[in-house]
């Protein structure tokens, strides 16, 4: 009987892309995949907040606890940063491996059950010129949108991130095999296709000739009836090229997520950050001068080191006066080994508590009048499920829509509605026919 195996995976669309990526090796391998009891439980973790590092221990120990003859493997951005460790301080942990040469997870795991390697900590540190490490386009993704990782790395020196140290400098796949995926999943029947990466706008800094805007003009040339989907681009690496062809495609979604994290100059600088506030406001204007019906979300830290009560109302001024469809807002969480966690002026938990509720609730605000700007209008929304009458999905903006329908064949496939009401949640519509060209009436 071959080994049974689960995998959970915590974090950003790359980590969601990698976790069912080394399903599909593990599989290959001769592994078995279950959700019953397993022989080995692997956890593909994130280190970005300390939230996450924090579950990912929650499930190591819990998968342990659960079965305690398993092999438990924690995996990705967590151990390449804090290895050792979490060697140190979690003995149910059978082995730790990084982000560096993922695609031999089934031969460590073969080699430490037959007793051949008993060493715990397995991660390799990133090196300048390593090359993108390919691993196999998952084949079921269990999403009705799935996600192509085209790049990895990043070079820029925020003083909060770990992404860096656990993703090494920016490297791309390369174009004919992000096109050829692209092409397989469209063909396959995909209607709406993410293109991610860890600095996703650095795309092509390591191909001669080759950068994000390019891509999505050869992307979108492609034939078939799907749309593309940016994950986060950065504001250091919006052109004017990349604005333009977004605007100009016919595939690309009307849609930016954009981070800002604060709109305070003093604090942007302490950051690392490379813009100004008016710099980001200026991008802003630009992408909705281009982009007709543009969704812009963004993230924001709330109580970063010495933020003061003027600065979070200079970032509560510049949210609403750019007024984001949806703002992803995070305490600032320490992590150990950035220059930030040194940095004095800590914001006090409780005032940090309620920094983040008042920007969340403005988010709610924003995002509610971005819905009702959508009233009257057609959108086209993927729909990812059928139940009590009601299909629901997503429109191009990503804002979720429900409308009436009893079909269930639906689900996957790209329908036109007509939205006629706001809700808290997203909008509401009802289905409008599709007239011969394929366009809807």
């Amino acid at each position: 009987m071959p080994y049974t195996f689960q995998i959970k995976t915590l974090g950003c669309p790359v980590n969601q892309h990698e976790g069912r990526a080394l399903a599909e090796v593990m599989t290959a391998a001769g592994f078995k995949e279950t959700k019953d009891t397993a022989d080995i439980y692997i956890i593909n973790s994130c280190a970005v907040t300390g939230a996450a590092a924090a579950e990912a221990r929650r499930l190591a120990a819990k998968a342990k606890r659960e079965n305690p003859g398993a092999l438990v493997v924690l995996t990705g951005c967590y151990p390449q940063v804090y290895g050792r460790d979490i060697a140190a301080r979690l003995s149910g942990v059978d082995m730790l491996t990084g982000t560096t040469g993922r695609s031999r997870l089934p031969e460590l795991i073969s080699r430490r059950l037959a007793g051949e390697n008993t060493e715990r900590l397995l991660v390799t540190a990133h090196r300048p010129g390593e090359a993108f490490e390919e691993l196999p386009q998952p084949s079921r993704y269990g999403r009705t949108r799935p996600v192509i990782k085209i790049q990895e790395g990043c070079d820029e020196s925020c003083t909060y991130c770990v992404v860096r140290l656990a993703r090494g400098l920016p490297r791309s796949l390369e174009p004919a095999g992000v096109l050829a995926r692209v092409r397989h999943l469209a063909e396959k029947g995909n209607r709406e296709i993410i293109l991610a990466g860890t600095h996703l706008g650095t795309y092509g800094k390591d191909i001669s000739g080759w950068n994000l805007a390019r891509l999505i003009r050869e992307a979108g040339a492609l034939p078939g009836d799907f749309r593309l989907r940016l994950d986060y681009v950065e504001p250091m690496d919006l052109t004017y090229e990349l604005l333009e062809a977004i605007a100009t495609s016919t595939k690309v979604c009307p849609f930016l997520y954009l981070p800002l994290q604060s709109g305070s100059n003093r604090v942007l600088e302490k950051m690392g950050r490379r813009y100004t506030a008016d710099d980001y406001a200026r991008l802003v204007e630009a992408a909705r001068k281009l982009i007709p019906g543009l969704a812009v979300w963004t993230d924001l830290i709330a109580g970063f080191p010495g933020e003061t009560a003027e600065d979070h109302q200079q970032t509560m001024f510049l949210v609403r006066q750019l007024a984001f469809s949806h703002l992803h807002v995070f305490p600032y969480s320490p992590r150990p080994g950035t220059t930030a966690a040194s940095f004095p002026g800590q914001v006090a938990p409780d005032v940090k508590k309620k920094r983040v509720q008042e920007l969340r609730a403005l988010g709610e605000e924003l995002s509610l009048e971005f819905y009702r700007g959508l009233t009257g209008k057609k959108v086209q929304v993927l729909v990812e499920k059928v139940a009590d009458g009601a299909g629901e999905g997503h429109s191009e903006h990503y804002v979720k829509v429900r409308f009436p329908a009893i079909a269930p064949e639906l689900r996957g496939s790209l329908v036109p509605v007509r939205v006629l009401s706001a809700r808290p949640w997203g909008v509401a519509g009802r289905r409008l026919p599709a007239n011969p060209g394929g366009g809807a009436l």
